[in-house]
């Protein structure tokens, strides 16, 4: 069951990279779970700008936004 699901994440992983690729991004790192895949990009596409959320991230030093949108199954997030 854990393998099947892993599988089937990587799978989605890799068509929301590919996906991604055919509009100019750049997929900076990627991260499996088991609940869903995550994808950091550099530059999104326009398609990905119009659904995403925006969450603010705080820390001693200040606060920055990080843009969060679904694809694929997965949750795609730049900074």
């Amino acid at each position: 069951m854990i393998t099947e699901r892993i599988a089937e994440h990587i799978s989605m992983a890799e068509a929301a990279q590919a996906w991604l690729r055919a509009r100019g991004s750049r997929v900076t790192d990627v991260r499996v779970f088991m609940r869903r895949p995550l994808l950091e990009i550099a530059c999104p596409p326009a398609e990905l700008i119009k659904s995403a959320d925006r969450i603010v991230e705080r820390c001693d030093t200040g606060t920055r936004s990080v843009w969060i949108a679904s694809l694929e199954g997965c949750r795609i997030i730049w900074r």
